[in-house]
């Protein structure tokens, strides 16, 4: 199936600062990244990658560009004689803006008083239109906030703030954003599905580009459990053991993956057999994905601040070394608040206290399985953290949200026939109310 062309519209885009113009800058990555033709429709704004087109329409912006008499007027509640003859000026250079576009996502346009032009302009575009579909994506609503009480007229044009458009899908950021529109609007929830915004995880964690590609690589947000060991691959590091337990977790339902940062020696025989080994119990207990060898997958050295990385997106730190000294990744792990999964050997357990689950001779896999299954319970701000990421970070909502909208729009608005029968257009506005 072709992907479809997009185009993401608002009053301004990046770099203009603010909560809108971060999420639309995020959607147009996230479908640029996966492959879809991607412009910015923008009232002022610039250029936010090489592969994502900004077309600047003045007229779109909140304060209305050359327009900015007419929207002044408005403000005052006054439609100034002028208004229509906006309207179609607007609607002309937004026909060319969106040639060749097959998804047109507007958001806050059409339920905000900022440019009542470009509300009507859009409100006429998708009457006529049958070839795009558009979106309108719902942040804000000017008819729910006491704030705005002074723009809240019941005539034309604040009345097309009032109404679903015809030619239009909507849809709200939130539950509550969905319970407005539906008290406004009079629509079912199915009508309005829930689309939330999400999060820059590598970018909130300032993950290395190192830690970046792993995270998105291996889909770490909807991970159950990351661990780490920071360690050369050297036998004293007893990681078979630690594969076990990797095996156990899975056997017991959780998704795992297992980092190890270190490499073997190539020029160190010993530590050569070892990682062999250590390779043939990976295929053996069927955790080749889980466990990950860092030096398989990139060439660059691990610098401290990618270490700093991996610790800012692990869970737990698995460290079943039998013989230390000291001991610096259980302190490293405690400043980074995950859990400590050690060996019961003393220059360890010195460090760990009681807040460390142990390794102890004679457990099973499963045992110690269940004892860090156990300890993650315990830890709220952890599980918080894990759902976070694993419902919010955008390569979840790009898939589960963002993706179907353009893809399969069906399944998202689920009655889309019955809105189709009724997109007969929006009634003629009379000289004195207008539509309603």
């Amino acid at each position: 199936m072709a992907k479809p062309r997009i185009a993401i519209l608002h009053y301004s885009g990046p770099p203009v600062i603010g909560g809108v113009e971060f999420i639309i800058r995020a959607h147009a990555k996230q479908f640029s990244q996966a492959g879809f033709d991607t412009r910015l429709i923008v009232g002022k704004g610039g250029s936010i990658d090489d592969g994502i087109k900004t077309v600047i329409v003045p007229e779109i912006a909140s304060r209305g560009g050359p327009l900015a008499r007419i929207l002044t007027e408005l403000s005052h509640g006054n439609v100034p004689k002028t208004f229509d003859n906006a309207v179609k000026r607007v609607e002309r250079k937004l026909a060319a803006a969106l040639k060749d576009v097959d998804v047109c996502m507007m958001h806050n346009v059409l339920t905000m008083h900022f440019n009542l032009v470009l509300t009507a302009a859009l409100a006429n575009i998708m009457r006529r239109n049958r070839t795009v579909h558009f979106v309108g994506w719902t942040h804000d609503l000017t008819f729910s906030d006491p704030l705005y009480e002074p723009h809240q007229h019941r005539r034309y044009p604040w009345s097309l703030l009032l109404q679903p458009l015809p030619g239009c899908d909507y849809c709200a950021i939130s539950k509550q954003r969905q319970i407005e529109m539906r008290k406004i609007f009079r629509l079912p929830a199915r009508r309005l599905p829930v689309i939330p915004d999400g999060i820059d995880v590598p970018g909130l964690l300032d993950l290395t580009p190192l830690a970046r590609r792993l995270f998105e690589e291996e889909g770490l947000a909807t991970v159950d459990m990351v661990a780490l060991t920071p360690a050369r691959i050297l036998r004293r590091k007893n990681f078979g053991v630690g594969m076990e337990i990797v095996a156990a977790l899975k056997r017991q339902g959780y998704s795992v993956r297992w980092i190890i940062s270190g490499a073997p020696d190539p020029h160190n025989a010993e530590s050569m057999r070892y990682y062999r080994m250590l390779r043939s119990l990976r295929r053996k207990l069927k955790i080749e994905k889980d466990v990950i060898f860092l030096s398989e997958r990139v060439k660059e050295r691990v610098s401290s601040r990618d270490l700093h990385s991996l610790y800012s997106i692990a869970d737990m730190l698995l460290f079943p070394s039998d013989r230390e000294g000291f001991g610096l990744p259980v302190l490293e792990a405690g400043v980074h608040g995950l859990i400590v999964c050690i060996n019961d050997i003393p220059a360890l357990r010195e460090l760990g206290g009681n807040e460390a689950v142990y390794i102890h001779l004679g457990d099973s896999s499963d045992m110690i399985a269940r004892k860090i299954i156990k300890a993650m319970r315990k830890r709220p701000e952890l599980l918080y953290r894990k759902k976070v990421i694993s419902s919010y970070a955008w390569d979840v909502i790009f898939r589960d949200y963002l993706h179907p909208v353009v893809m399969r729009p069906q399944t998202v608005w689920t009655d889309r026939a019955a809105i189709a029968h009724e997109r007969g257009g929006v009634r003629r506005r009379t000289k004195k109310n207008g539509p309603v």
